[in-house]
């Protein structure tokens, strides 16, 4: 045993990590964004660039009380659990070790850690307290390359939850960007309704003194009965977007039954921000939480394989025990001795049947799954900015063609009225107008939605709202 401890610095310096060394995939990316030039700001609070304070607050709600959120968070502690976990196999354990025995005893000799004693042929109390020392030497690595797993896996769990947040601060803007543009819509069907009442209304009475034929009445009550059927439809879609609205943003049971969501400015009072993209594609790698998240579960499954591999090796275990002991006829606590011990334990795979070589092929088999995942994950990533940056120049198109629209259905109705003052426009003539007003409003709320909701696309295609600092360790509270 003493020339085996002699020998343990040696078996020390001689040991070997059996973890692959990691090295990042590499991918061809672009240099540029079709063009457009990354410019530098910071856009952690993106949602702030709207100008609706209600919209700041949902955010803020949300942050605190969504429920994926809270799940995220919750895989956050576990992670972090694990990891302490695995860290903490690395070092010895201490406890606390103690026997107590009363009986009798043949006369003679026993030796017992390291002690003689005689035990008389009488009744007799034996007992040990002291403390046990036991470690593991990681010889291979495979504890550390457990640890360095799940660390990789905590810091993951931060990138994971970083996405999470992404992904419904992005949710929240574009429902509620939704509901704002369900508002307006109801209210503009509503005058529609007004509008094509009084339309009917004015044709029946032109049929009734014979001045129209039956025809024209056909047609003013199929757009009147059309309008009164798509506004019960749109009130439905808007109660809806404000449910789905509450539950987003962590509202209780009572108040997504009894409360309404407030409401602030205006959507076409809404700032539409022109974002475009504040780093340099080579960088998309490390802003973007989701690819950030991927790369550290593929770092994960690079330990694993190291760990997999150390079972084909001795595993090396040290145990010390110390502490007194006593054998005493009258008194538990009298005659104490002093005694220790120091062991040492190998375990050597001899046959297995394939059950070690299994598990490095299985973690082999999950490296280049996670190495799949990763690539996927920047595919995916830039696709979503090349849709978003698409997306934001059709969308600003459209939304300037419809104003445009919107405006001549204004001159227009502005020049009919001026007509139907001076006698020559009938008020069929001014609500027909009006009409053509309402239909170009309603695209033009469609035509403001889908760009707002191409500049929140943008946002969090690029990874607005995230910053590499979150990694640090002082911040993996690990």
């Amino acid at each position: 045993m003493r020339k085996f401890l002699y020998c343990l610095p040696l078996f020390l310096a001689g040991c070997s990590w059996l973890a692959p060394d990691y090295t990042r995939p590499a991918v061809t990316l672009p240099t540029t964004w079709q063009g457009v030039r990354a410019v530098a700001r910071d856009d952690h609070a993106w949602w702030q660039r709207y100008g609706d304070p209600v919209l700041d607050q949902l955010e803020e709600e949300a942050a605190h009380h969504n429920d994926d959120l809270a799940l995220a968070k919750s895989s956050l502690s576990q992670a972090q659990a694990q990891y302490s976990y695995a860290f903490a196999n690395q070092l010895p354990s201490l406890s606390v070790a103690g026997t107590d025995a009363y009986g009798k005893f043949a006369d003679g000799h026993v030796r017992a850690l390291g002690q003689s004693f005689r035990f008389p042929n009488k009744t007799s109390n034996f007992g040990f307290v002291g403390g046990m020392l036991n470690y593991e030497l990681d010889l291979w690595g495979k504890n550390a390359s457990l640890s360095n797993a799940a660390k990789a896996g905590v810091q993951g769990a931060v990138y994971a939850q970083d996405a999470a947040r992404l992904s419904v601060a992005a949710a929240v803007a574009k429902l509620y960007f939704s509901l704002r543009a369900l508002d307006r819509n109801v209210a503009i069907l509503k005058d529609s309704v007004r509008t094509q009442d009084e339309i009917l209304a004015l044709v029946q009475h032109q049929y009734d003194v014979g001045a129209v034929d039956a025809l024209l009445v056909q047609d003013a009550t199929e757009r009147r009965d059309a309008i009164h059927a798509a506004l019960p439809d749109m009130e439905d879609q808007r109660n809806n977007a404000e449910s789905a609205l509450a539950v987003l943003v962590g509202r209780s049971p009572q108040d997504i039954v009894q409360a309404e969501m407030p409401r602030g400015r205006d959507l076409q009072e809404l700032s539409v921000p022109e974002p475009t993209p504040s780093v340099l594609p080579s960088e998309l790698l490390e802003r973007r939480p989701d690819i950030a998240m991927h790369e550290q579960m593929l770092i994960a499954s690079n330990f694993n394989i190291g760990y997999a591999r150390a079972a084909y090796f001795p595993s090396i275990s040290l145990a010390s025990l110390a502490g007194v002991n006593n054998i005493d006829i009258d008194n538990l606590y009298r005659a104490t001795s002093r005694s220790w011990t120091l062991g040492a334990a190998m375990a050597a795979p001899v046959l297995d049947f394939g059950r070690t070589a299994s598990g490095v092929r299985l973690a082999k088999a999950n490296k280049n799954q996670q190495v799949v995942l990763y690539q996927q994950s920047i595919r995916a990533a830039f696709k979503e900015v090349r849709d978003a940056l698409l997306a934001q120049n059709t969308a600003s198109e459209r939304d300037a063609d419809n104003r445009a629209r919107d405006g001549a259905a204004q001159q227009k109705l502005h020049l009919v009225t001026l007509r139907q003052e001076q006698g020559y426009a009938s008020r069929i003539d001014v609500l027909a107008a009006q009409s053509t007003v309402q239909l170009a409003e309603l695209s033009q709320v469609q035509a403001r939605l889908q760009r707002l909701d191409a500049s929140v696309d943008l946002y969090r295609a690029t990874g607005g709202g995230f910053t590499t600092m979150a990694t640090k360790e002082k911040d993996l509270n690990i």
